[in-house]
């Protein structure tokens, strides 16, 4: 009797492990060392680069997520509204006549 659980919801796995001594500001500062040493790969060096531009975009942008959000809500009620015109279009136009055929 799975199928029929509607209060339930099955939850994702999630990466339990924090690793103990983590020091952001020292790996940053890493980081910004190893741009300016050459001895460094240079693909190593994109890596970092790529990694680094993605903390700071979700630093700057963190209402990107409730923008996100307001506009899905945003779409989903004009969808629901939509639907909503639709049904009273069709209820009106056509019960009329399916009602009428039933008392023949």
């Amino acid at each position: 009797m799975g199928f029929f659980q509607f209060g339930k919801r099955i939850k994702n796995r999630q990466f339990d492990y924090i690793p103990r001594y983590y020091d952001e500001e020292k790996e940053e500062l890493k980081s910004r060392i190893a741009k300016y040493d050459r001895e460094i790969d240079t693909t190593e060096l994109s890596k970092q680069r790529i990694k680094g531009s993605f903390r700071r975009k979700y630093r700057v942008e963190s209402d990107y997520g409730r923008s996100a959000t307001r506009r899905s809500n945003r779409i989903l009620l004009l969808t629901i509204a939509a639907l909503l015109l639709i049904t009273f279009f069709f209820i009106t136009e056509y019960l009329p006549r399916i009602i009428a055929s039933f008392e023949q």
